[in-house]
């Protein structure tokens, strides 16, 4: 009886250490997959805004984002995710892609609260609520949450000024200026 529970002991410290051989393999698989994949993204970056003067490549841009957003997936632990992701969301703004911006934006706002540009990612929300996607209602909720939540945040003033002039036509904005301005 007592060799069968020492075999019994033996054989669970063996597939025990064999688990953790396992669980070891797959985390350095892991960083070896991060490390390879952020080599290949700075890579591109550098290829992407190579030359400052001329109009980056739509291509290039479009690869950038799927890159990041890739990343993102799967390191989502990584403290890269929501950097890469913030990067995904500026590159498909200025793409004139809002509804990708506001996806990426989104998915840092759900998980990534301690992310040091959390704040810019909710005024840019309100921002491109306003400015691409003319959704008065959700902007008007973002500049106010980030009002709310940042009153010290030097884009405070912004904000404000934009919850001013939210729905304002362009004849409405112009009459408020020349009061303003006399």
């Amino acid at each position: 009886m007592l060799a069968f529970v020492l075999c019994l002991l033996a054989g669970c410290k063996h597939e025990n250490a064999e688990q953790e051989s396992s669980s070891a393999k797959e985390v350095e698989s892991a960083e070896k997959d991060s490390y390879f994949m952020r080599n290949e993204i700075t890579a591109k970056e550098t290829e992407l805004y190579k030359v400052k003067t001329e109009a980056i490549d739509k291509d290039k841009a479009i690869e950038m984002v799927r890159l990041y957003a890739e990343y993102a997936d799967k390191f989502a632990e990584d403290t890269l995710a929501p950097e890469y992701l913030f990067r995904a969301a500026e590159i498909s703004e200025n793409a004139n892609q809002p509804n990708n911006a506001i996806t990426y934006l989104t998915r840092i706002e759900e998980n990534y609260k301690d992310y040091k540009n959390y704040p810019l990612c909710i005024f840019k929300k309100a921002y491109i609520y306003e400015n691409y996607l003319k959704n008065q209602e959700k902007a008007c909720l973002y500049y106010e949450k980030f009002i709310a939540d940042y009153p010290d945040h030097e884009l405070v003033e912004a904000a404000n000024s934009s919850l001013i002039f939210l729905g304002m036509s362009d004849e409405e904005l112009i009459k408020v200026i020349e009061k303003i301005s006399k």
